[in-house]
């Protein structure tokens, strides 16, 4: 007799939840052993409240607050999503553009290195004044966040086919748009994904220093009041929201890129046979 359906289904379970708490053991005991030394530490310094409070404390602060919490949760994940994609999309088509073109890229690619690190609230100024006091400005901060990491990974990823690779399809009298589509695409992906996980915090970051310049809603906005009001308890609410949603988001684009690299190194190497 075969073992039951049920009995299959709980073993594999068990199994997956072993092999989970295996694997995040060393975190989660990082972050128990982290939040009693935090508490500890507000107790025996008498620390009060609106100096830093205990992690219980800030957990409780959430009772009663979600519907505060909501709307303003929802404007910045619309802003650091929207910066996000227009972020990638132009990143990655720039990207690819200068990977064909050895001119372009040598011609562009040190004013790009330049302007990636200066802070994005150096751009702050001439949004607001180009784009007017609205959401627009906020908008185009998570995009430009969002832009200069996913363009030099994407540069790097398109460019990373190796010779003996070019020689193979050439030598199968494949065109450019062909071995671009069937390797350098596939070879670039996991730079492409490495972009996109890098600019989701980054886009946050662009969503919450606009909020702070020109926002009257927002996560970031709710951080400038907390910050007026010193208010720690909504300051540290508006902080676990913003950093449990980027994990989150963080999190789901791993699991999409184990789904897609695999098949597209798997593509990859049916391309090249």
């Amino acid at each position: 007799m075969g073992v039951p359906t049920a009995t299959r289904t709980d073993r594999s379970i068990r199994r997956r939840a072993v092999t989970l708490a295996d694997e995040y053991k060393f975190p989660l005991a990082f972050l128990i052993i982290f939040l009693a030394v935090w508490t500890a530490g507000v107790r025996m310094l008498n620390l009060p409240e609106y100096i830093l409070p205990t992690p219980y404390e800030i957990l409780v602060s959430f009772q009663g607050q979600f519907g505060e919490l909501l709307p303003h949760t929802q404007v910045t994940l619309y802003e650091a999503f929207v910066g996000w994609i227009v972020g990638n999309v132009t990143g990655i088509a720039l990207g690819a553009i200068m990977a064909e073109s050895a001119v372009l890229r040598k011609s562009i690619y040190p004013y790009v290195i330049m302007l990636r690190s200066l802070p994005v609230i150096a751009f702050a100024p001439l949004l607001i004044i180009w784009l007017g006091v609205n959401r627009r400005p906020i908008l185009a901060a998570a995009a430009i966040t969002a832009f200069f990491p996913s363009l030099v990974n994407c540069i790097t990823g398109f460019s990373s086919t190796d010779d003996l690779t070019m020689e193979l399809m050439r030598s199968l009298d494949a065109s450019r748009w062909e071995i671009f589509r069937k390797v350098k695409i596939y070879n670039a992906l996991p730079y492409i994904f490495s972009a996109l996980r890098i600019s989701v915090a980054l886009s946050f970051v662009g969503a919450v220093v606009g909020e702070w310049l020109v926002g009257n809603q927002g996560l970031g906005y709710l951080i400038i009041v907390a910050n007026n009001q010193i208010n720690t308890l909504l300051l540290f609410r508006a902080l676990i929201i913003i950093g449990l949603f980027a994990t989150i988001w963080f999190a789901l684009l791993i699991v999409l890129e184990s789904y897609v690299v695999d098949w597209g190194g798997q593509s990859t190497g049916g391309a090249t046979r």
